[in-house]
């Protein structure tokens, strides 16, 4: 499989996914479609090979594009986790595969409700490569904000996502890296972080998202550490009496200090 992120409006990334096989593609979360169709003809994707839309969650910015897509390529489906979501027509749920869309690709779908309760991330699976298409779950170094759900969701959320193989390459909703490292540094070790600080010295306008694993993930974000000794420690003297043996505990405390931005380090 090929994936390839496109940038639209000032932070998103929308996806083209495209099988290595028979070369048909999916879009995922094209908010700005002539943007994304604009990328698919300079890849050589023809109209006809791009065969359906994989939406995260029904935000505006994720899901925008979708009635502009149902008009542009007609009779292709539209999948997501709930009716909100504009112009759906295939609603999916948790462990749902959707194996007939692109050859040699298994997709999976995963249920993260917590941002929004219809969130549903795409586990991407060639037989070698694995990727994972996490909207506003989860971002390097950083997790959603929990619009519509409370921290035991993202939680379970993070330990499913956290569950995928080693080499699972994280494909985000946003470039949010900067802000959520120089929250993670106030947290985490610097040895934990250098892989994606050195990144971002060398280029403070650096296109994260496609780069790092959910191994890489388990290291450097804060959010996935919520049961980490040394987390709960660095956390101590801003529990305010809260238990932090409860991992949820932590996963909101984290939610609330990046929030308030009570935490934050120079990078």
């Amino acid at each position: 499989m090929k994936v390839h992120p496109v940038p639209v409006r000032d932070d998103n990334y929308a996806y083209i996914v495209q099988s290595s096989v028979d070369g048909k593609a999916v879009f995922v979360d094209p908010y700005d479609v002539p943007t994304v169709h604009k990328a698919a003809s300079s890849l050589g994707i023809s109209d006809d090979n791009i065969v359906g839309l994989l939406t995260t969650h029904h935000h505006h910015d994720h899901s925008g594009g979708n009635e502009k897509f149902a008009s542009t390529f007609p009779n292709r489906p539209i999948f997501g986790g709930s009716n909100q979501i504009p112009a759906l027509t295939n609603q999916v749920k948790d462990s749902q595969k959707l194996n007939d869309l692109l050859q040699g690709v298994e997709i999976t779908c995963l249920a993260t409700p917590c941002h929004t309760q219809d969130h549903i991330c795409y586990h991407l699976s060639d037989g070698g490569e694995n990727g994972v298409m996490t909207g506003d779950t989860l971002f390097i170094s950083g997790s959603g904000r929990f619009f519509e759900g409370q921290p035991h969701e993202m939680l379970a959320a993070m330990d499913k996502l956290s569950a995928l193989p080693d080499n699972t390459i994280v494909y985000c909703g946003h470039e949010y890296t900067k802000a959520n490292v120089a929250f993670s540094a106030a947290v985490l070790d610097k040895d934990d972080l250098k892989k994606v600080v050195d990144q971002l010295k060398a280029d403070s306008n650096a296109v994260t998202t496609g780069v790092y694993s959910i191994a890489d993930e388990r290291r450097h974000n804060p959010f996935m550490r919520c049961r980490d000794p040394a987390v709960k420690t660095k956390l101590t003297k801003y529990a305010e009496g809260k238990n932090l043996d409860d991992p949820a505990t932590v996963m909101g405390l984290l939610r609330q200090l990046k929030n308030d931005g009570t935490l934050k380090a120079n990078i």
